[in-house]
């Protein structure tokens, strides 16, 4: 019974954070949806639910991918349907009843992501579709340069902009 109260909520969530920008899209942006985000590898942002982590990696990505989509594909649409994510290094909370903490090391579990893609020009023709899992090969390197707090999603924006300058249109 939870289960069916549970999926509505899930669905809802994939509506609000998608319906907005899918069906008035403009040129050069980039949408984010989630497949059951809730079940999802690792998906809590600063210790909160899926609910939060999904809006604020949704806001944090599409910002940073819409640089990259204007200069490479001008006037184009991006949408990412991500089915799976695992954030890089792992959650823990700190001793003492604190906030929950990502911890980033050296040794780090690597960022992972599953998605679908489509990438569109303005008139909606399909430029490159697909559906593809990454994961930060770079880590280890990346590691040498510490992101600041102030970079959030900082290993997951530079495997998902690597990824972008790396698609060939059809």
């Amino acid at each position: 019974m939870k289960t069916s109260q549970f999926l509505p909520l899930s669905v809802t969530l994939f509506a609000v954070i998608s319906a907005s920008n899918v069906y008035g899209a403009q040129p050069g942006e980039v949408t984010i949806q989630y497949v059951h985000p809730e079940k999802f590898t690792d998906f809590s942002i600063y210790g909160r639910d899926y609910r939060w982590s999904a809006s604020y990696f949704a806001r944090e990505i599409s910002g940073d991918l819409r640089s990259i989509l204007t200069r490479r594909f001008p006037g184009s649409k991006l949408t990412l349907r991500f089915t799976d994510i695992d954030l890089a290094g792992s959650s823990r909370t700190s001793r003492g009843g604190g906030r929950d903490v990502r911890v980033v090391r050296s040794e780090m579990t690597p960022a992972r992501m599953s998605f679908g893609f489509l990438l569109q020009d303005s008139a909606g023709k399909t430029l490159a579709n697909g559906s593809t899992r990454i994961t930060d090969t770079t880590h280890h390197s990346l590691s040498l340069r510490h992101p600041t707090s102030s970079e959030p999603l900082y290993y997951e924006k530079q495997m998902l902009e690597k990824w972008l300058k790396s698609v060939k249109i059809s």
